[in-house]
């Protein structure tokens, strides 16, 4: 059976209600979807491990919106004063020894019913088997699961959902340009691979209306809650 198509934001449908609520984004990026929650009428609360981390959000930020320095394992929020929390690709980011005791401060955060979701890319599709070449994570895809595969008792697990997300980084440049930013340890790794990578780009890329793709499987987890 195909697995759909979903942009972040339709991945989150009907899984968290924004409005009104509380929602923490851990691992917010540029913001982006901290600030689509604060549209939708969330008090949305974005979380990077630092400053510089931050400051492309807080440079777009709106007035609904707040971000803080913390950590995964150590969210700078009040018992119970979550009535969500999301992790959207980020969890996998995080080092092995935090991943147990994030899910444990997820716990402690988040109200009574108030849900975890956890988005994470799997270790597959065409756009895994172009960047695995300079950082492959099918290691840390698979701790991460494994981490939340044994939640604290009180994160009660709901169905697994599975789907693809398109992703668009441009042309053969962009990607290696991409890949060596997000981390300046991987341009010595990416002289030797640089061939490669756009050998694979042009094997894998795919084409509509809007340009070149490539697809990344994704995994929704969510947990609620209990009393």
């Amino acid at each position: 059976m195909a697995r759909p198509r979903l942009t972040p934001i339709q991945a989150l449908e009907g899984v968290i209600d924004p409005a009104g609520k509380t929602v923490v984004d851990v691992g917010c990026g540029d913001g982006a979807l901290v600030r689509h929650l604060a549209r939708a009428g969330a008090h949305a609360i974005g979380i990077e491990v630092s400053e510089a981390q931050l400051a492309r959000a807080r440079a777009q930020a709106g007035t609904a919106e707040t971000y803080q320095v913390g950590s995964a394992e150590s969210l700078p929020l009040a018992d119970g004063s979550a009535d969500a929390i999301l992790y959207m690709k980020s969890f996998h980011h995080l080092p092995l020894a935090s991943m147990e005791p994030a899910l444990a401060e997820a716990d402690r955060v988040l109200a009574l019913a108030g849900r975890l979701v956890v988005i994470e890319p799997l270790a597959e599709g065409s756009f895994f088997e172009m960047t695995r070449l300079v950082e492959d994570e099918t290691e840390a895809r698979a701790a991460a699961y494994a981490a939340l595969q044994a939640p604290p008792p009180a994160l009660i697990p709901g169905e697994e959902f599975f789907y693809e997300s398109v992703v668009r980084p441009g042309n053969a440049a962009e990607v290696l340009e991409k890949i060596a930013a997000a981390d300046p340890s991987r341009r010595e790794r990416l002289a030797g691979a640089e061939a490669e990578v756009r050998r694979r780009y042009e094997a894998l890329v795919q084409y509509d209306e809007v340009g070149p793709f490539f697809i990344a499987p994704m995994r929704r987890n969510v947990f609620v809650r209990a009393g």
